[in-house]
C-alpha cells in the first residue's frame, strides 16, 4: 500500500503520506494526554482517600488533617483541596459528630500538552466522602 502511494509520480502520494503522518502524530499526542490525565486522576484519588481517612478517623478537619496534607504535598504535587461536612458539631474546630458525612475534594489545574503554543486548560477533580468515626461529647 505504501509502496504504491510512493511510486505514484504525480506527487499526490507524498502529500497523502505527509497528511497521514501528521494525523498519526496528533492521535498519538491525544492518546498520551489521555493516559497522563488518567494516571494523574488515580494519584488524586489516592490523595483524597488518605486525607478522608485521616479526617473521618479524627472526626475533624483539624491539625492532624492539615499535617497529613503537608506530608502529601511533599510526597506528590501541588493540588487544591476543599472539604465539607453535612453538619458540624463545633464549627470553630471543624469537628464532625459520629455518623455524619464528611467529604474531601482534590483538584489540579493542568494543560493539554503537545499542541505547541496552544495551551488548553483542564481542571481535574476527585471527590471522596466518608462517615465520621468519632463521637464528640
Amino acid at each position: 500500500m505504501i509502496r504504491k502511494i510512493l511510486k505514484n509520480k504525480s506527487g499526490e502520494g507524498y502529500v497523502d503520506l505527509c497528511v497521514g503522518v501528521v494525523v498519526f502524530v496528533m492521535l498519538l499526542v491525544i492518546a498520551i494526554n489521555i493516559f497522563s490525565f488518567i494516571t494523574l486522576r488515580v494519584e488524586m484519588g489516592q490523595i483524597a482517600d488518605e486525607l478522608l481517612e485521616t479526617a473521618t478517623f479524627n472526626g475533624s478537619f483539624g491539625d492532624e488533617f492539615w499535617n497529613r496534607d503537608d506530608q502529601l504535598l511533599d510526597e506528590y504535587f501541588y493540588y487544591d483541596i476543599d472539604y465539607d461536612a453535612d453538619e458540624y458539631f463545633n464549627s470553630s474546630y471543624k469537628r464532625v459528630q459520629l455518623g455524619k458525612v464528611m467529604s474531601v475534594t482534590v483538584s489540579v489545574d493542568t494543560y493539554v500538552k503537545g499542541l505547541g503554543v496552544f495551551k488548553i486548560p483542564v481542571t481535574l477533580s476527585v471527590t471522596r466522602s466518608g462517615i465520621s468515626q468519632k463521637y464528640w461529647k
